[in-house]
């Protein structure tokens, strides 16, 4: 079995398990909002970010979007 490893893209720790019985981390996705009607107009639409991003918590995203260097 091949496990990913998750790292914290605010302060680089390794999140991918926790010791504590039960932990959290924040996962901002890139995701694509399904259509809602039979027709849609077809653009080229980018995503905002490059890739999914994880952090340790709310402070970790702060220091991230304050840096500035999200794409």
């Amino acid at each position: 079995m091949n496990q990913e490893s998750v790292t914290c893209d605010g302060c680089g720790k390794d999140i991918t398990t926790t010791g504590n019985c039960v932990d959290y981390r924040l996962a901002l996705v890139v995701e694509s909002i399904p259509c809602g009607r039979n027709m849609v107009t077809l653009l080229h639409v980018t995503p905002p970010l490059n890739r999914d991003h994880h952090f340790c918590g709310v402070g970790c995203l702060k220091n991230w979007i304050t840096k500035g260097d999200q794409l």
